[in-house]
């Protein structure tokens, strides 16, 4: 399950008395810990129906402690423990957890947070299992749509299907990012209770698509250089190297189709109905058609595949891994 499915599940109503969230995805981990707070704990019991705990700094027993200590006003009690993937989880660490863990306290909610969780080790195959696990990832982007809509909608505003796909296209599928931007698009909006795609395009920057196009008229240009300044430019910024490779390996895909359908006869606006895709993407692709040839592009998605394989399977850097993808993009065909 995913941690948005869990933050969907309270919202209804329904609560687990153990979480454990993990994933790279923080923005989840927040949110959720923030709806159960304002769940139970009030400014009157937070004192007494609250505790945190670092993982790194604390003990098992601690937490369990805790747990089993209730509160003396009463009511649902809320533990937080951050940082499991931090904790020195020895032999006799892992089984006082899991026991908790199987059989938890009533009006008790423990949530366990985790950046990584290598299922391997036994504390995290057992947390893993439970029905308060949520990997914390970035949804894919046609998930983010109605997200982005959703949450407009707790705010007053109607945020059109048009408005919210230009966001996902501009941004990314990032949640935190994509959050902040649907506040700054609420408040450029002033008392309009409609957002539309002009207030999109006034207020979020340019498109990924045109940022990765920049990188593509680089690599047509064999220039390494500027390939390789755009390329840790992106990484710098908190692109994952997978998804990059994922973006750069699209705009190939698009421009080879796009390039089969101009052989064709097609004009550009039916282009972009046949492809399911919108018109300013497809004019994009058209700008690049010219300037690759079959063969370049064939030897482009060799590059790809194996610079994808070696991203999953290979050990080495990420980094080193797309930069060397750069370099055999650039010499293509040559």
């Amino acid at each position: 399950m995913t941690a948005l499915e869990l933050i969907d599940q309270l919202e209804s109503g329904k609560w687990h008395p153990v979480y454990f969230l993990y994933g790279e995805e923080d923005f989840f981990q927040r949110q959720l810990v923030s709806a159960l707070t304002r769940k139970w704990i009030t400014p009157d019991n937070r004192d007494f129906n609250l505790e945190t705990f670092d993982a790194k700094s604390s003990a098992v027993q601690e937490w369990i402690g805790a747990c089993k200590t209730l509160s003396f006003f009463g009511g649902e009690k809320l533990v937080i423990v951050r940082g499991l993937d931090e904790f020195n989880w020895d032999d006799a660490n892992v089984p006082p957890l899991l026991d908790y863990v199987s059989d938890p306290v009533p009006d008790v909610c423990l949530v366990l947070t985790a950046r990584k969780a290598d299922r391997k080790r036994k504390v995290f195959k057992g947390l893993t299992k439970i029905k308060g696990a949520g990997e914390c990832t970035a949804p894919k982007e046609a998930a983010l749509i109605p997200w982005l809509r959703n949450r407009a909608k707790e705010s007053g505003r109607t945020l059109s299907a048009g408005a919210a796909r230009l966001m996902v296209e501009r941004v990314g599928p990032k949640p935190g990012l994509l959050a902040g931007e649907l506040d700054k698009v609420i408040t450029f909006a002033g008392k309009a209770k409609s957002i539309d795609e002009d207030s999109v395009r006034e207020v979020v920057g340019e498109t990924r698509l045109e940022k990765i196009f920049d990188l593509t008229d680089a690599l047509k240009a064999k220039n390494p250089s500027k390939a390789l300044r755009i390329l840790r430019n992106h990484l710098e910024h908190g692109e994952q190297p997978v998804q990059l490779l994922g973006m750069i390996a699209w705009q190939f895909r698009l421009i080879w189709e796009v390039k089969h359908h101009q052989s064709t006869g097609t004009p550009p606006s039916r282009i972009a109905q046949k492809m399911g895709i919108a018109p300013f993407q497809a004019e994009q692709a058209l700008r690049h058609t010219g300037k690759f040839s079959e063969i370049q592009l064939r030897e482009g998605f060799q590059s790809l595949f194996r610079a994808d394989r070696e991203l999953k399977g290979s050990g080495k850097a990420p980094e080193g891994i797309l930069e060397t993808l750069v370099l055999k993009l650039c010499s293509a065909g040559s």
